[in-house]
């Protein structure tokens, strides 16, 4: 967002420099520990577009921290400020050199509950990133920062404007509630729905579905005519990526591709066994994929969702005790065809995977709904601060 400062303002609303209303915090403990401070706060703790602080050190740990914040003051990460890292502090503590710790200088002239917005939107982080200095840690400095210019406006559009955003953080907080609440509903139904009965007969992996590894030749890569065609290539990234239902393929094959690589059918089950090991995504469509990957194709009478649900909750157990390390870990076929499973009937696999996917499915449309909420937060923020037909 750039501003139109020679546009006329409304009465009351004038264009001001960041360093004019904001103040950086030079507040310091030598020994947070002894002044009654338990926690400290690094860049790693602090979370792209998310304005809490949802993990954080123990002081007594030790750090070497020495910068104070204090309730309600603004954490903002001056390191690589591309990654949008902006906090507002519920709690005393310590933080590291590369968090600016800011306030505003008057409530009178700078709300202070419209500050973190004002930090997020993208005019002040293009700013930020445009002033960093600089090549593999960039940073900008209090100077730079302090140089931002936007439009102010006055006490009561101030308010209104805060009201707003904080309207729709609500919202997205809300969104975010029901999400993890969702979730961990999931997580307690797949522990009691997949816990075996004494009805269920155990089989191996190999007796209820075809198990291969995929293929792809590296040589021809640089052949023009190998990449770009329709054929969706899945790669191990892609795996770890998906949840359920295959989300995406991060390449395409030609016809010319096709001869390097194999491919797997519709509703097979296609798991990592190099580097990340054990995640699982059932294709959507006939898919290509390399050696990294396993395609599990069920037989008549297994129920590839069910199959998938279970696989899921083996994932510990394939990369601690089936998985061999050489270069990177990995596991071999024979190691995986004669895997344990405990299954039920075919009637049975079919409803415990159905509502597994309903609830699995809630979740994913909450997550959905998050997204779009916090988007349109920051959407808000973008549009009402520094505009002055607010």
């Amino acid at each position: 967002m750039t501003l139109d400062t020679a546009a006329p303002l409304k009465p009351g609303w004038r264009c001001v420099k960041f360093g004019d209303v904001v103040r950086l915090s030079k507040a310091r403990s030598q020994n947070p520990l002894a002044d009654g401070l338990e926690r400290y706060v690094g860049l790693e703790h602090l979370e792209p577009g998310d304005l809490r602080i949802r993990s954080w050190g123990n002081v007594a740990d030790g750090t070497t921290f020495t910068s104070r914040f204090e309730p309600g003051q603004v954490l903002f990460g001056k390191r690589r400020a591309y990654q949008r890292k902006v906090a507002v502090a519920d709690f005393a503590g310590v933080c590291s050199g590369d968090i600016y710790v800011l306030e505003s200088k008057d409530a009178d002239v700078l709300l202070p509950e419209l500050l973190p917005f004002i930090c997020q939107t993208d005019a002040f982080f293009e700013h930020a990133v445009g002033t960093s200095a600089g090549s593999l840690s960039p940073r900008t400095n209090w100077t730079s920062l302090a140089s931002f210019e936007f439009v102010l406006p006055s006490l009561n559009v101030q308010s209104r404007i805060a009201f707003t955003i904080k309207s729709a953080l609500e919202c997205e907080l809300a969104y975010e509630q029901a999400r993890e609440a969702a979730s961990a509903l999931f997580r307690s139904a797949s522990i009691e729905l997949l816990d075996p009965a004494d009805s269920w007969k155990r089989a191996q992996l190999q007796d209820v579905a075809t198990v291969e590894r995929g293929k792809f030749s590296h040589r021809p890569r640089n052949l023009p005519e190998f990449f770009g065609g329709p054929y969706p290539f899945v790669q191990t990234g892609d795996i770890v990526a998906s949840t359920g239902d295959l989300s995406g393929a991060s390449q395409t094959l030609s016809d010319e591709g096709l001869r390097y690589s194999k491919s797997f059918p519709k509703d097979s089950i296609l798991i990592t066994i190099a580097a990340n090991i054990g995640f699982t995504a059932i294709t959507t469509q006939e898919t290509w994929c390399p050696d990294s990957v396993v395609g599990i194709v069920p037989r008549n009478g297994t129920d590839a969702r069910f199959l998938e649900y279970v696989l899921r909750t083996k994932q510990k157990y394939l990369g601690n005790h089936l998985a061999t390390q050489t270069a990177q870990k990995n596991i071999n076929l024979q190691d995986l065809r004669p895997l344990h499973l405990d299954l039920p009937d075919p009637a049975i696999q079919r409803e415990i995977a159905d509502q597994l996917y309903r609830l699995e499915k809630a979740a994913t449309n909450l997550d959905d709904r998050f997204a779009v909420a916090r988007n349109f937060r920051v959407r808000l923020a973008n549009e009402m601060i520094g505009v002055g037909d607010v």
